[in-house]
């Protein structure tokens, strides 16, 4: 598994890419990372039984105050989006396998959407809407919902640490698994790992 970690500075201008990265996640270099504190608890990349799954990473949400805008300049939070469940991507331009993993975020939008799940790509690249739009237009990004944080203040706020990085919330938006690293999105495991979360939240609500 491939991770983007954030320096000092949190948004670098370029990033050198690493050479080697992979879409299916590295069981014993999460263990290794989790043991050692840096990186919250995250779900696996291949979940023989999304059920479990869930129950086993299924923790609160962060704080999620800070405003994004969205491609228009327009200003929202997340709470506008409360009421479906929502799978959050942080990435940015000069992020390897945020690139690397947008088709498959774009066929999961397009598969999740009318079973009622959003799917929310917020870029942390300084310039914007400027510069991100383009690179989502060039890999055929059109599904999902964009949002754009280039002083990362909800990115800090959420604790994100590296990218890609992602958050599936609850309708409510009260509890969420967290992924650290690209994953294969629209693969069968995946999807049914997400509408697996959003069963059991939606039982739990009730």
């Amino acid at each position: 598994m491939s991770y983007t970690r954030l320096s000092i500075n949190f948004q670098p201008k370029t990033a050198k890419p690493p050479r080697r990265w992979f879409l299916s996640a590295g069981l014993a270099v999460w263990a290794s990372w989790y043991a050692s504190g840096m990186m919250p608890p995250v779900a696996s990349a291949r979940a023989s039984n999304p059920a479990a799954s869930t129950a086993q990473n299924l923790q609160a949400a962060p704080p999620m105050t800070q405003p994004l805008t969205d491609e228009d300049g327009a200003i929202f939070t997340l709470d506008n989006l409360q009421g479906r469940p929502l799978l959050i991507n942080f990435w940015a331009s000069w992020c390897t396998p945020c690139i690397a993993e947008m088709p498959s975020l774009q066929k999961a939008a397009e598969q999740l959407h009318p079973d009622g799940i959003d799917v929310l790509l917020i870029s942390l690249d300084r310039g914007g809407v400027k510069k991100a739009l383009p690179v989502l237009r060039a890999h055929g990004v059109t599904t999902p919902r964009l949002g754009f944080d280039p002083k990362a203040a909800l990115s800090r706020e959420m604790a994100v640490r590296g990218l890609p990085t992602s958050f599936l919330l609850s309708a409510d938006h009260q509890n969420c698994v967290i992924y650290v690293g690209p994953r294969e999105w629209h693969e069968d495991a995946m999807q049914a790992e997400i509408r697996g979360f959003v069963t059991a939240t939606s039982s739990n609500s009730t």
